[in-house]
C-alpha cells in the first residue's frame, strides 16, 4: 500500500531528477543487479575452475587455447552486435528486419569458418579441440545478439535473467567436473554444451523478433554500414589479447597462467560499465533527445562511471592481494604484484565505455577506428619490445598503459565529436 508520504517523496524525486537520468538509472540498476548476480556465479565458477586445474601450468594451456579462440572469433564479425545496438536505438521499427539480416550473415560466416577448420583438422593442421571450442564461440555470438535485441527494446531484466542462467549452468558444469582429473578438453567441451543450451533458451524467447514478411536482406548494404563496427572489434581484440598471445610465444604456460589469472580478476569489474554502455547507447542514439536531455544523460553516465572506477582502483590497490588469495588460493601468490599496476584499468575502462557511447551515438565510428588503429600499433610495438625482455612485468606494463592511453584518446575524440555536433 503506497502512503501519501511515499507519493509525495516520489513526486519530489520526479521533480529534481531529469526523466532521462531516471530511465538510465532504472535500466542500469536492473542490468547491474543481474550482472552482479551472474558475475558472482561466474566468479565462483572461475575460482573453482582455477582450482580444478590445480596450478598455473595447466591453466596456462587453457588460457592459451581461449586466447586463440578469442582471436579467431573476430572472423564472425562480433562488431555487428554493437551496430545492432546502435541501430536498435536509432530506428526501433527496423529492429526485427536488422536482426534477421544479422543472423543470416552470422550463419554464413560461421559455416565458412567451421568448414575451413574441418578441412584443416582432416589434414592434421589443427587440433579437434579448436573446432569444439569454436562451436561454443559461435553459440555465444548468437547469444550476444539476443542480449542486444533485448537491450534495444528495454527488456533489461530479461537480459539479467539470461545472464544468470548462463552463469548458473557454467557453475553446475564446473561442480560436476571437480570429480574428474583436470582436463582442458573436458572443460572446453562442457562450456560448448552450456552455450548450446543457453542459445536454445534465447532462441525461444526471441522468436517474435524473427518473424516478418519476406523482403530482400541486402546483406551487402549491412556489411557496408557495419564495416567500421566490425573492424573496431577486430582491433579491440588484437590489442586486448596480444599480451597473452606474446607471453605464450615468448615464455611458458606458468607465466601465461599467472598473467591470465590477474586479468581475469580485473576483467570481472568490466561488466558493470558494460551494462551502463548497453543501456546508455540506445538512449544516446535516439533522435528525439534534445540537447539538454543528452547533456544530462551524458553527465549521469560520466558520474556513475567515475565513481565506480575510482572505487575499483582503491579496492585493487589496497586489497587486491587479499581478494586474490581468497578466490584463487596461495598457489597464485605470484599474481599479487601485478594487481597494483593493473588497478588503473577498471577506472580507464569505465570512462572509455562512456566515451565510446558518445562517439557511436553521434555517428563518429570512423574516428573510433582511427583511435584504435593507433593504439593497436603502439600496443604491438611496445609488447614486442617489452615482453621478450621483461616477461610478465612487460606484459603488465603494456596492458595497463594501453588501457590508460586508449581512455585518453577516446575522450579527446568524444569531446571533438561533441564540439563538431555543437552539443
Amino acid at each position: 500500500m503506497i502512503t501519501s508520504k511515499q507519493k509525495a517523496i516520489k513526486r519530489y524525486l520526479n521533480g529534481i531528477i531529469p526523466p532521462t537520468i531516471a530511465v538510465l538509472a532504472r535500466g542500469f540498476a536492473v542490468v547491474t543487479a543481474g550482472t552482479l548476480f551472474s558475475r558472482l556465479l561466474s566468479a565462483i565458477a572461475g575460482i573453482l575452475l582455477v582450482r580444478y586445474f590445480d596450478g598455473p601450468a595447466l591453466y596456462g594451456q587453457y588460457a592459451t587455447l581461449i586466447t586463440t579462440l578469442a582471436l579467431m572469433a573476430n572472423l564472425l564479425g562480433f562488431g555487428f552486435d554493437t551496430w545492432l545496438l546502435h541501430e536498435g536505438g536509432r530506428d526501433p521499427h527496423q529492429l526485427s528486419f536488422n536482426v534477421r539480416r544479422l543472423l543470416v550473415l552470422k550463419f554464413i560466416a560461421a559455416s565458412i569458418l567451421i568448414g575451413a577448420m574441418t578441412i584443416a583438422w582432416s589434414q592434421d593442421g589443427i587440433s579437434w579441440l579448436l573446432i569444439i571450442g569454436m562451436l561454443g564461440v559461435i553459440a555465444e555470438s548468437y547469444i550476444r545478439t539476443g542480449h542486444v535485441v533485448l537491450h534495444s527494446v528495454n527488456r533489461n531484466s530479461l537480459v539479467a535473467i539470461l545472464q544468470s542462467l548462463d552463469s548458473l549452468l557454467l557453475l553446475a558444469l564446473v561442480l560436476i567436473l571437480m570429480i574428474w582429473p583436470p582436463s582442458v578438453a573436458i572443460v572446453v567441451a562442457g562450456q560448448t554444451i552450456v552455450s548450446g543450451i543457453t542459445l536454445v533458451v534465447v532462441a525461444v524467447l526471441l522468436a517474435e523478433y524473427l518473424r516478418g514478411s519476406w523482403r530482400p536482406l541486402h546483406l551487402g548494404h549491412l556489411m557496408q554500414s557495419a564495416s567500421f563496427f566490425v573492424l573496431s572489434d577486430v582491433l579491440a581484440s588484437i590489442y586486448s589479447q596480444s599480451q597473452i598471445a606474446m607471453l605464450a610465444f615468448f615464455t611458458d604456460d606458468i607465466i601465461v597462467g599467472t598473467f591470465r589469472s590477474a586479468i581475469n580478476l580485473i576483467s570481472m569489474t568490466f561488466l558493470v560499465p558494460l551494462a551502463m554502455f548497453n543501456v546508455g547507447l540506445p538512449m544516446l542514439s535516439r533522435s528525439s533527445l534534445d540537447q539538454r536531455q543528452r547533456r544530462q544523460l551524458l553527465l549521469g553516465m560520466i558520474g556513475m562511471a567515475a565513481l565506480y572506477g575510482i572505487a575499483m582502483f582503491i579496492g585493487f590497490w589496497w586489497f587486491g592481494g587479499d581478494v586474490l588469495r581468497l578466490v584463487y588460493g596461495t598457489k597464485y601468490d605470484a599474481t599479487i604484484p601485478l594487481l597494483k599496476p593493473l588497478s588503473i584499468v577498471p577506472l580507464a575502462k569505465s570512462l572509455s565505455f562512456v566515451a565510446v557511447a558518445v562517439i557511436l551515438a553521434l555517428g563518429a565510428q570512423r574516428l573510433r577506428v582511427v583511435i584504435q588503429s593507433i593504439v593497436m600499433v603502439a600496443s604491438l610495438v611496445s609488447g614486442l619490445v617489452l615482453i621478450p625482455r621483461f616477461g610478465l612485468d612487460g606484459a603488465t606494463l603494456t596492458y595497463s598503459t594501453v588501457e590508460a592511453v586508449l581512455c585518453v584518446f577516446y575522450w579527446v575524440g568524444a569531446i571533438h565529436t561533441l564540439r563538431m555536433k555543437r552539443l
